[in-house]
Order: structure tokens, then C-alpha cells, then sequence
């Protein structure tokens, strides 16, 4: 009798593991496409790197920040591909790291969830010059993505239906 309930309760463990397996290596899977789509996005401009941000909803706001540099003149697109996401999260571009005070924001977009959306650092060098008052260019953005909270969820363990990945794919014009 002690050996069956070891059996079975090994057996369990075993069927839980895979499936968790089977869920996370289809949610890279997924991701994978979706760089792909993202990519394919970026054309006429060429393909410059890609940054992929994982993430679980918690019961309260996150806030997680990617740096992008912007090197001489060159103009940049960017794809952000948002099919990852369980729950909807919003972007926000800023000129400064979210440490500082007085940063400026670029460019927000909500209801990201199950969407591709498209940015050019030209409409970003733009907004910059016009609230700044400068010719300068932008070397440098900070993209934040905002979490918001989830009711209920799991902060210690989370679940598939919590685990969440933007897609940022960037390309510059040759």
C-alpha cells in the first residue's frame, strides 16, 4: 500500500512537470513567431536587434524598462508585438531612465494586448524638439512597459495565465 501511494504520488509529480513543460515551451514558441512577425514589420528599414521582456502579473503595478540606444542620425523603426500578453499591459517612451524626475514622455500607447504597433524615432526626435525647444536628437530612449495589477493572482507561484512577454523588435534605415 506505501509503495502504491508512492508510485502514484510520483506519477502525479511527473504528469504535473510535463505538462508545465509542455505549457512553457509553447509559450516560447509563440514568442519565437511573434519575433518573427515583428520583424517582418520593420521593412523597409533593416533589422538592428531585438529585446524580448518576460514578466509575471502580480497583484500590484509593475513597471519594467528597456533601454534603446540611438546611435548618430540614423532613423529607427520599432516593432512591438504584444500577442504574449494575457492581460493588457501600456508602453510608455521616455527621453530620460525612469530614475529621473523630470523625463520626458515621448509616446504611450494602451490596449497593447494582441496587437503589433509601430514607432520611428523620427515622430520621437520630433516630440523631443518640440518640447524641448532644441534641435538635438535623441541618443538614447527608455521604453516602459506598465503591468497593471491583476486581482487574485499568484504572486509566489504564478501560473501560465500570468506569465506575459513583449516583443520589441528594432531596425534602422540604411
Amino acid at each position: 500500500m506505501k509503495k502504491s501511494l508512492i508510485l502514484l504520488s510520483f506519477l502525479s509529480f511527473a504528469v504535473i512537470f510535463a505538462q508545465t513543460a509542455a505549457n512553457l515551451t509553447e509559450f516560447k514558441e509563440n514568442i519565437a513567431a511573434q519575433k518573427i512577425e515583428a520583424k517582418s514589420q520593420l521593412k523597409p528599414y533593416r533589422f538592428d536587434g531585438s529585446k524580448i521582456t518576460y514578466f509575471n502579473f502580480k497583484t500590484y503595478k509593475q513597471v519594467k524598462e528597456v533601454e534603446v540606444y540611438l546611435f548618430n542620425s540614423t532613423d529607427y523603426r520599432f516593432s512591438f508585438n504584444g500577442k504574449s500578453l494575457p492581460n493588457d499591459i501600456t508602453i510608455e517612451i521616455y527621453d530620460q531612465e525612469k530614475a529621473i524626475g523630470d523625463r520626458i514622455l515621448l509616446k504611450k500607447f494602451d490596449g497593447i494586448k494582441g496587437k503589433n504597433i509601430l514607432v520611428e524615432s523620427t515622430e520621437l526626435n520630433t516630440v523631443y524638439q518640440q518640447k524641448t525647444k532644441t534641435t538635438a536628437r535623441l541618443k538614447r530612449v527608455f521604453v516602459d512597459y506598465v503591468i497593471t495589477a491583476i486581482p487574485g493572482a499568484q504572486n509566489q507561484t504564478p501560473t501560465m495565465k500570468e506569465r506575459g512577454a513583449m516583443v520589441l523588435v528594432m531596425g534602422y534605415k540604411n
